[in-house]
């Protein structure tokens, strides 16, 4: 259980992982290094970051060495190498050390032999590809003196080990991670690596919890596309518009229909609704030239009936007359 617990505690002192941005072609980091606050061991809480390159266009970043965070007042490095590229060809970060120690009252509290740090990747057309690795003496990578390799191992030490005397007797429960993705070439279009190791302590009743953590070598290459998502266009609602139903429209439709009869002169109607305003009856005589109003009442035919009438009744009276004075004369 307790071992339980100081694993937990451990990985809570590491950062989150810097992936490479959408921006950066490549990022590297050298060390992160986080030290808990640990009254009992003298320990106050530290985080730095040291030796970073990235690349956001074409061209070679050889590293800034120039530590602000003041990594290098308490770490030891030998010989050092962080760098990041970017072409069309490929994109890569690399971030290799000799010789790290993480001295503690005169003595090495970790040593790391030696680690190299590699992550690439190849954009379209070609790829996409990806591959990353991580490599260590995993021999050589010790506690206190003793070589710890990946996975967890529990040491058993006492104060006088730490140079703390009245520290008792505890474990330091040390977890070693390394991080390959991909660890072989695959169909990605990223890549990231680095090596985590965690060093929590359990000193009865002294301190039970994370002591150090360093995150060395992380490095990403990003071969993703750009995708530019245009903002869709909102459709501008119509000042005023009516909502209307299925079945009222603004202009309704026209439909022909053939009448019965043997003409064959379609009639025109609208569904629904009446008589277009201003159009044709069936059967209205396209030759009518005088007032359209008495043509289609049909006031104007009786009209000419009737002169016809009297006219027919006037030449007869005439006949009659004419044929009397004949006989009289």
């Amino acid at each position: 259980m307790a071992s339980t617990l100081l694993l937990a505690a451990g990985a809570g002192l590491l950062a989150p992982s810097v992936a490479a941005a959408e921006s950066e072609a490549a990022r590297a980091s050298l060390v992160r290094l986080t030290v808990a606050d640990v009254p009992a061991l003298g320990l106050g809480a530290y985080t730095g970051d040291y030796g970073s390159a990235v690349s956001t266009g074409h061209g070679e970043n050889p590293g800034d060495f120039s530590d602000p965070d003041g990594v290098l007042d308490r770490v030891g490095i030998a010989t050092r190498t962080t760098r990041t590229a970017s072409s069309d060809g490929k994109n890569y970060a690399q971030a290799q050390l000799t010789a790290l120690t993480l001295p503690y009252n005169g003595r090495d509290l970790l040593a790391v032999a030696s680690l190299d740090s590699y992550a690439e990747c190849v954009p379209p057309p070609v790829g996409p590809w990806a591959l990353a690795y991580n490599r260590s003496d995993s021999g050589e990578i010790t506690v206190l003196g003793h070589r710890v390799g990946a996975g967890v191992t529990a040491l058993p030490v006492t104060g006088a080990d730490l140079g703390v005397a009245d520290l008792g007797s505890g474990t330091l429960t040390v977890t070693v991670t390394p991080h390959q993705d991909p660890a072989a070439q695959s169909r990605q279009d990223t890549a990231r690596a680095w090596l985590d190791i965690t060093i929590a302590g359990s000193f009865a009743g002294k301190h039970e919890g994370p002591i150090a953590s360093v995150r060395l070598g992380e490095v990403a290459a990003n071969c993703a596309p750009d995708v530019t998502t245009s903002p869709s266009t909102p459709t501008s609602p119509t000042t005023g518009a009516t909502t209307t139903d299925q079945t009222t429209t603004t202009a309704p439709t026209t439909t022909t229909h053939t009448t019965g009869g043997t003409s064959g002169t379609g009639a025109t109607t609208t569904s629904p609704g009446a008589v277009v305003p201003g159009g044709s009856l069936p059967g209205a005589g396209s030759g009518d030239s005088g007032d359209s109003s008495l043509a289609k009442t049909g006031f104007g035919g009786l009209l000419w009936q009737s002169l016809a009438a009297l006219t027919l009744l006037a030449a007869g009276l005439g006949a009659v007359v004419v044929g009397r004075r004949r006989r009289t004369a």
